[in-house]
């Protein structure tokens, strides 16, 4: 049986988060955001917090359809259940009208509205220790900075630091009156405001080795991918040599307990699940031969001979299923990853290659692959330069983290999205909801393309 220790009150009655699919610049808008008066005291500041790790657990989110999105507009992922917003997505071709984009881009500036409620109000509570609210905090920060970063790298132009194509950024409380009036930050001054968010949230949450709750070192890991994506070599190898040796994280000697254990000593985060509060990953993968969303041949094809990453999916009846989440669509009490040791040691790797040279960089990456190849390591003469590194890391990442959410921003922060899954070049960037674009009155623009 599952079993978690809470370190947060959790009120009967939660007071706060909307869970509607309309967008932060719906019409509607002060009905849904949550007010400041919503906050008053201990009690309510920590359902608050609570109440930031539904938002994220949620069927848009982590609990479900992103988690998916980067496998299917990758292609490692094609829709089996005919619904429009899977197949769009795995077509690599997505409409202004698309529900997952309307849903998830809601849902994200829901969180982020949230947090802000949280830091806008802490100060005037009476009766809350310093521990408690620096947690409290760090949990608000925290959850700002991914929140924005799954924004910028979903409808931004998050390869370009240059580009006037960031996502609306703000840190006030919005409601109706107020949301019309933000629009578009630039790149640089989304990840700005992403950097400062989580680098607040280290300093301010528990140095602790918890694996349910985010903590300094989740922070931490979470810096080490927002540089790695700005191609900030210096500090992504900081950040990921933190983790690498804090002795609270250690590879897992068998690559499946990632799933089937939970809080192993690999998980620097992951999000817990119970049978009572599950998640829909399950279901989406599992539901029937026609389920909603499976695994291409493309990608079991791509497993080499012996690799124990290929029993985390099985083929019945020519479908290719994955099985990290349950291996039925009533297993919703499988955790979901947020991030894990062996992504520090590929991005340290690709700082190396970067900085020091692709000899250099081997280390790392097979210390990775060593865990599911023993016998197969990569030699220097398979990388006799940088582009044959990248062919061989991009395909070491595929497959260590199908389905967890990464492959689609690798291919496209490294420039192959577009050949690879043949498409225009526009279209590494999702559009932006026809329907936030309309009810701005053009103050959000729309990306070029669409």
């Amino acid at each position: 049986m599952k079993t978690i220790t809470i370190r947060f009150t959790i009120l009967s009655a939660i007071v706060f988060l909307s869970t509607a699919c309309s967008g932060f610049l719906d019409v509607e808008l002060d009905n849904e955001i949550i007010t400041s008066e919503a906050i008053v005291n201990k009690e309510t500041a920590e359902a608050a917090a609570i109440g930031l790790y539904n938002s994220f657990q949620g069927a848009n989110l982590y609990g479900g359809d992103f988690v998916l999105v980067a496998d299917l507009l990758g292609g490692n992922a094609i829709a089996t259940g005919f619904r429009q917003r899977y197949e769009d997505l795995a077509n690599a071709r997505v409409p202004t009208s698309n529900p997952y984009i309307e849903d998830v881009w809601a849902s994200l500036y829901n969180i982020i509205n949230s947090a802000n409620n949280i830091l806008a109000n802490i100060d005037g509570i009476d009766g809350i220790g310093a521990e408690d609210r620096s947690r409290i905090e760090g949990t608000a920060y925290y959850f700002r900075g991914s929140a924005y970063f799954d924004l910028l790298r979903q409808f931004g132009e998050f390869f370009n630091e240059n580009s006037a194509l960031g996502v609306p950024v703000f840190t006030d409380v919005l409601d109706r009156s107020t949301a019309t009036s933000v629009g578009r930050a630039t790149v640089a001054a989304t990840y700005g405001r992403i950097i400062e968010d989580l680098g607040r949230a280290a300093q301010a949450l528990p140095d602790d080795d918890e694996r349910f709750f985010v903590t300094k070192a989740a922070a931490q890991a979470l810096l080490a991918r927002v540089f790695l994506y700005r191609k900030d070599w210096a500090s992504a190898r900081s950040f990921a040599d933190l983790l690498i040796a804090d002795i609270d994280y250690e590879l897992n000697i068998d690559y499946n307990d990632n799933f089937e254990t939970e809080g192993s000593p690999e998980a620097i985060f992951e999000l817990q699940f119970t049978t009572q509060d599950g998640q829909g990953l399950s279901g989406l993968l599992m539901l029937s031969t026609a389920n909603e969303v499976s695994g291409s041949n493309e990608l079991w094809n791509a497993f080499e001979e012996g690799d124990a990453r290929k029993a985390q999916f099985l083929r019945r009846f020519g479908v290719v299923r994955c099985t990290k989440y349950g291996e039925l669509a009533t297993d919703i009490q499988f955790n979901v990853p947020v991030v894990r040791l062996a992504e520090m040691y590929l991005i340290r790797s690709e700082a190396i290659a970067n900085t020091e040279g692709v000899a250099a960089a081997l280390a790392d990456l097979n210390t990775v692959r060593a865990r599911s190849l023993p016998n197969s390591p990569v030699a220097e003469a398979d990388v006799p330069n940088l582009e044959a590194y990248y062919d061989v890391l991009i395909r070491e990442r595929r497959l260590e983290y199908a389905f967890e959410g990464h492959y689609w921003f690798d291919l496209v922060r490294l420039g192959r999205a577009t050949s690879v899954r043949q498409i225009e070049d526009y279209r590494v960037v999702l559009p932006i909801p026809d329907r936030e674009v309309k009810v701005s009155n053009g103050v959000i623009a729309q990306n070029p393309g669409y």
